[in-house]
């Protein structure tokens, strides 16, 4: 009696090397539920308002005075649009003031710098808090500091977008604005914060 057989003749590397092929295929298709956890728990979710709302604006830049609809500056209820700008030309010593905006105004141009606010047209200057006493103390361009004393040059916190106040680093109970309600020509100075929120004169946007 004959028994039939098969023989396979396929050399035994190349047998060794297609079963190692076939583990290794079916193994990329079995989920790593090690890895997936590790993957979702590294991951960090970023909130794309918050990235904007602490976002520094890039290049000039003009600082108006926030108004929304509800403020009643000088009895007027209509938008108004006041603007910090150098009082004169913005050179060493020169205060800064509030006046209707112009995009055409030089004086009106500032850049942020770190913390530091800074005349376009003279960025060595930084706007710099002199004091505590009022309209007599206005901010005032001086030369940028390092070190020690550039607290008075320091502010939190200009913003890309939305509104925010500008407080002194070194006094976060004043916050930068003019007396009362906005006219023209006023002089920007820190005033207490409870009197600019109570006036409607504690923010800014750049503009």
């Amino acid at each position: 009696q004959q028994v039939s057989t098969t023989v396979n003749t396929q050399p035994l590397h190349l047998y060794m090397t297609t079963s190692s092929n076939t583990i290794n295929n079916s193994n990329q298709h079995k989920p790593n539920s090690n890895n997936s956890n590790n993957n979702n728990s590294n991951k960090q979710v970023t909130n794309p308002s918050t990235v904007a709302s602490t976002r520094k604006p890039t290049g000039a830049f003009r600082l108006r005075l926030h108004w929304q609809p509800g403020y009643r500056w000088q009895g007027k209820s209509s938008e108004r649009y006041f603007c910090m700008e150098c009082r004169g030309s913005c050179k060493s010593g020169s205060s800064l003031q509030v006046d209707k905006c112009d995009s055409k105004s030089l004086r009106q141009k500032f850049i942020a710098v770190g913390r530091t606010i800074r005349p376009a047209s003279n960025p060595s200057l930084c706007a710099t808090v002199g004091g505590y006493n009022g309209v007599k103390s206005p901010v005032k361009l001086r030369a940028c500091k390092r070190g020690e004393g550039s607290d008075s040059q320091s502010f939190k916190e200009v913003r890309a977008e939305g509104k925010f106040e500008l407080q002194p680093s070194s006094n976060s109970g004043r916050c930068l604005s003019q007396h009362h309600h906005p006219k023209e020509h006023e002089v920007v100075f820190p005033e207490e914060c409870s009197k600019t929120r109570r006036f409607d004169t504690t923010y800014w946007t750049t503009y």
